[in-house]
Order: C-alpha cells, then structure tokens, then sequence
C-alpha cells in the first residue's frame, strides 16, 4: 500500500468522521475512497482527501443538510457557498427562536399545567385571509391600527410563516388571521376562508359532492395540522383543518 494511502479506520481519525459516516458518504458520491481492494472491499483513502473530509465534518456539526455539504464541497464559486451557509445560519436562528419557544411554553405548563384540546364536533371558522398588495404596509396598519402583533404561525425547513394568532389551536376562540400577496400560492380565490372541521376526510368529500373544485388534496404539510383545500362554486378559496 502507498505511504500516501490510509485505510478507513485511521482515515477516519484524523478526518474527524465515524467508518459508518465515510461508508455513507462514499454510498452518496460526497466523498469516494481513492481505491477499493477488488478481492475484500477494504477502501483506502489518499492524504490528500483529508482537507475535503475535515470540510464535511465541521459542515455536518453545523448541521448543513447533505444536499448543501454537496454543493459546498463542489462549489466552484465563493458566492454560492455563502448564500447556502447564509441560509442555513437562517435555518438556525429560526430553530434556536422555535427552541426558545418551547422552553417558554412546557415552562408554562409546568407551573400552570396542560389544557385539555377541545375535539371538534362541529365546522368552525377559525381562519381568514386578507390580499393585500404590500404586506410590510399592511403589517404596521394592522399594528397602528388594532395594536395587533405578527407571529410564526407555521415553521418549514425554508422558511417560517407569520400571522396573527387568537386563542390556542384546539381552544374554543381559537383564530387565525392571514395577510396575503400575490407570492402565496394558497390564496388563489376571490377570498380564503380556513374551517377546522371534526372528520376531515368525510367533510372534504361532502364538499366536493356539493359542487366543490378540489385544490388541494388531503394532506399532512409541513407546520400544519391535516388538511385540504376546496373552491366553492363562486371561486373562493376554503382551507379545511382536522379539528
């Protein structure tokens, strides 16, 4: 064997990495050992990989998603590689928001204890929203106006989602108002009406039977409860929630 070539297990010692994380990463074609001995499999790993190694490590402590640590690894330009780490730092800042959170809330409920959720029994209106055509102006109207104050209302990977919160989901008075422009896929219709309701499947189906154009299927989407979407016969767009 080449002084220049390691086996795997100190390969991965001085990478930082596990074996099994080096199997993997050879599995994806993120990090392909130097050569494999043809008669036991055994792979060996050139110094000079170790640079590119030690990258992925300090970008998987991070937490980098894979399909980012790819690109990085790859990229051929600073700037891409900035913007994928200036959006995973996003990602993070919105996490540790989200953490903080509810470390406040099961606080709460450890001094004030847990509600109950209310079953649904019956369709309740618990959402609506509003177009309008500059969602910063909108924001501080209803601000100025009302003394309303934006909230996450839903988190994603990419992104997290603001509105104005009533109430506890599943708590009587609970309601969402949304302010919505012409980026929002989900407010297509002349208006946008969200109901929880206490059997998804059957009330989603009931309203298709009635006239109702299917939008969206049945489905479990990121940050939301199980939910659906319909048209009525005028247009408007009806958001349907599992109560």
């Amino acid at each position: 064997m080449s002084d220049d070539l390691l086996n795997v297990g100190p390969f991965a010692k001085r990478a930082g990495l596990s074996v099994h994380a080096l199997r993997h990463y050879d599995e994806l074609g993120l990090l392909k050992p130097t050569e494999v001995d043809p008669n036991t499999g055994y792979r060996r790993y050139s110094t000079s990989l170790l640079t590119t190694a030690r990258l992925i490590a300090d970008l998987r402590w991070l937490d980098v998603p894979l399909h980012d640590v790819r690109e990085i690894v790859a990229a051929h330009s600073s700037d891409r590689a900035r913007a994928l780490l200036e959006s995973h730092a996003d990602r993070l800042v919105r996490t540790r928001n989200h953490l903080d959170q509810q470390i406040a809330q099961c606080s709460a409920y450890a001094s004030e204890g847990v509600p109950m959720p209310t079953i649904a029994n019956t369709v309740v209106p618990v959402q609506l929203k509003i177009r309008v055509a500059d969602k910063d102006r909108a924001r501080r109207f209803y601000e100025d106006a009302f003394g309303l104050a934006a909230q996450v209302i839903r988190r994603t990977e990419d992104a997290d989602y603001d509105g104005y919160l009533f109430g506890d989901y599943g708590q009587p008075g609970f309601f969402l108002l949304l302010l919505v422009d012409d980026t929002d896929f989900d407010c297509p219709g002349r208006s946008t009406l969200g109901l929880l309701v206490p059997d998804l499947d059957t009330i989603h189906h009931q309203a298709l039977a009635a006239g109702a154009t299917e939008t969206v299927p049945i489905t479990d989407a990121e940050g939301m409860p199980r939910a659906s979407a319909v048209t009525d016969l005028d247009g408007n767009w009806v958001w349907l929630y599992q109560g």
